[in-house]
């Protein structure tokens, strides 16, 4: 299976591209690139999950090597904007006819000639990209680099033998190319060797995603995930935190494959939907390559990542909450028919109802997911009272958030502990704001 499942109401709970309140989003933490091919290529890393462990494996090594070996790179936007410009100019190709050349110089002397000028300044900043690639060249050439940039490197290496680049990369950054020069290295990058500078800026753009997420890690303390070939429906990870939350409580979690269903209580704010959506993150992030918020991390590889963390009502459908909740739930279910060894995440499951029937429900799908081994379920609940109907089931684990009460203020630890909470926070906190003491003056 070479795809892996995730859908937009997944991508849309993890902010991967939109904000989350006052979050940034996941794109822009890592948009550190310095070009516009580079943006154009991290987007299109972020929009494509893989469930290939050596896919997964090379594009965090190629990260982690620039985590490890940081290099300059002093490459501008707009000049490669330029450069792509000039490549894909509708210009006719100068001539290198010593009659033509002199022509085509006379002419922009007397006359402005924009064409010329695309022409002159386009192969100008062609070469001082290949001199700045020929540095990166030299600066990686020899040392250990993954497999992947060791490719690259070979690429490289077969452009700067070519005897016209060996001399570009040689000449005087302040020299001046005569009329001649600029006819004869015109139809050189433009038409002989067009398809080799493409291949380099491309190159270019896959090195500027690379060191902009090694420096994201570096910025925000990211760690570099290990993938267990030999574990199924495996996650252990230290220190895992929300990077959109300033000073953020870390936690720590093991889920292995005989304890695959996580079931998640805890008073009102007391940090489960944050903590879901950073373990969501935490596992989106490994399955693109990436570095992930957390002190370390080792996870199989899955084929997929479903949330349920952030769901609206269908309105233009004309479903209410809870029906949307149930629509959520068969989809999640056909998902888990169609593939195995999914990662699934539910937060406050059936909440759009009463009590009775969410507890009913809710007690009916964990039932149900709990006969499933191939997958990881996380599922949290208001209603604690479910705990008892399904602590017999052999795979299941029960975690919660720590509350309590000092000098009659809820006080929220964001850790998180084995077993069932036992605090309810919901009336003390409506009873705390005075609610009813406003609505009795408003009596006649």
């Amino acid at each position: 299976m070479d795809s892996f499942e995730i859908d937009r109401q997944t991508i849309n709970d993890l902010g991967i591209f939109t904000e989350d309140g006052n979050a940034l989003s996941v794109f822009s933490i890592f948009n550190r690139v310095k070009t516009i091919g580079g943006k154009n290529q991290l987007t299109q890393l972020m929009q494509t999950p893989s469930p290939d462990i050596k896919v997964l494996t090379s594009r965090r090594n190629c990260a982690k090597y620039f985590y490890d070996n940081p290099i300059t790179f002093d490459i501008e936007e707009k000049d490669l904007d330029f450069i792509e410009h000039y490549l894909s100019f509708g210009a006719k190709i100068l001539s290198a006819n010593y009659i033509d050349a002199s022509l085509t110089n006379l002419r922009y002397k007397f006359y402005s000639d924009n064409n010329y000028y695309i022409i002159n300044k386009g192969i100008n900043d062609t070469f001082i990209l290949l001199r700045i690639v020929w540095g990166i060249y030299n600066e990686l050439s020899g040392k250990k680099c993954p497999v992947h940039i060791n490719s690259l490197l070979k690429i490289l290496e077969d452009l700067f033998k070519k005897k016209p680049f060996e001399k570009i990369v040689l000449l005087s950054p302040d020299k001046n190319l005569n009329y001649l020069q600029v006819a004869y290295y015109d139809k050189l990058l433009r038409k002989e060797e067009l398809h080799t500078l493409k291949d380099l800026i491309n190159i270019v753009y896959e090195l500027d995603v690379y060191i902009a997420v090694a420096k994201a890690a570096q910025v925000h303390g990211f760690c570099f995930p290990e993938y267990c070939a030999d574990k199924r429906a495996y996650v252990g990870i230290t220190g895992l935190y929300h990077p959109g939350i300033k000073n953020a409580v870390k936690n720590d979690l093991i889920i292995e494959e005989n304890k695959n269903l996580v079931f998640l209580t805890g008073a009102n704010m007391a940090g489960k939907s944050s903590y879901l959506k950073a373990l969501g993150l935490a596992v989106y992030l490994a399955h693109i390559g990436f570095p992930v918020p957390a002190t370390s991390m080792q996870t199989s590889v899955f084929n997929g990542l479903i949330t349920t963390i952030n769901l609206s009502d269908n309105i233009s459908n004309g479903y209410s909450h809870y029906y949307s909740e149930i629509k959520r739930v068969k989809e999640t279910a056909l998902k888990i028919v169609e593939r195995s060894n999914l990662f699934i995440i539910f937060d406050e499951l059936f909440r759009g109802t009463n009590v009775k029937d969410a507890y009913d429900a809710s007690l009916a799908t964990i039932n149900a997911l709990s006969a499933i081994k191939n997958s990881i379920f996380l599922i949290s609940t208001h209603i604690v009272e479910i705990a008892p109907a399904i602590k017999h089931l052999p795979n299941i684990s029960f975690k919660y958030f720590i509350t309590r009460i000092d000098n009659g203020k809820p006080v929220f630890e964001y850790k998180m502990r084995d077993g069932v909470s036992s605090e309810t926070l919901g009336f003390f906190i409506f009873r705390n704001e005075g609610i009813l003491e406003i609505l009795e003056k408003a009596k006649t």
